[in-house]
């Protein structure tokens, strides 16, 4: 049997094993072809999600237009209510499979947002720094989104090693909003 110094280093190394780090989640945001990782449905949901904000991000923009019409705007806003329950579903996806795989110590201090919550603020801020760097009057800002993206990929990649030594613990939330269904 083994001693608890041991069961503890087989933990961080499941954590760290299944729990992908912010660089595969950020490439993932583009493709998630040719992948055989652990914790391959946190992957393809970082990607859904990052299609979900990319599509939202343009529905803004359609709803914000000078001129836009209120049929335009209102099919945005429409559009928008359906990808934001879309995302509420995948955020949910990883947070229960985060759930079956990651158990953490009771004692352990408990982080702010589950685990779904952080990759999805990583493809928005993903997604914001992309649709910056393609605009050309917004070098600034463009460079503020990275900084923000690169900070945020810290932080997350922070929380994966708390997680695994620890220190931390994820909360098992649910969302409370309701969006209107698509069909």
């Amino acid at each position: 049997m083994a001693d608890n110094g041991e069961q503890a280093t087989q933990h961080v190394t499941r954590v760290r094993e299944i729990l992908p780090r912010s660089a595969s989640i950020i490439e993932a945001f583009r493709d998630t072809s040719s992948r055989d990782h652990p914790g391959q449905l946190v992957l393809d949901t970082a990607n859904e999600l990052a299609a979900q904000h990319e599509q939202q991000w343009q529905a803004e923009d359609v709803s914000r237009a000078s001129g836009a019409s209120a049929d335009a705007i209102a099919e945005s806003k429409r559009l928008i209510d359906d990808l934001n329950a879309r995302r509420v579903a995948l955020v949910e996806r990883i947070d229960e499979w985060v759930s079956t795989q990651v158990h953490s110590r009771a004692d352990a201090s408990l982080h702010t947002e589950t685990l779904g919550s952080v990759v999805d603020r990583l493809a928005i801020a993903w997604v914001r720094a992309n649709s910056l760097i393609n605009t050309n009057d917004a070098r600034d800002r463009a460079r503020l989104a990275l900084r923000q993206l690169a900070e945020l990929a810290d932080a997350y990649d922070d929380l994966i090693r708390d997680v695994a030594t620890g220190h931390r613990r994820l909360p098992a939330w649910r969302p409370l909003k309701t969006y209107r269904s698509a069909s």
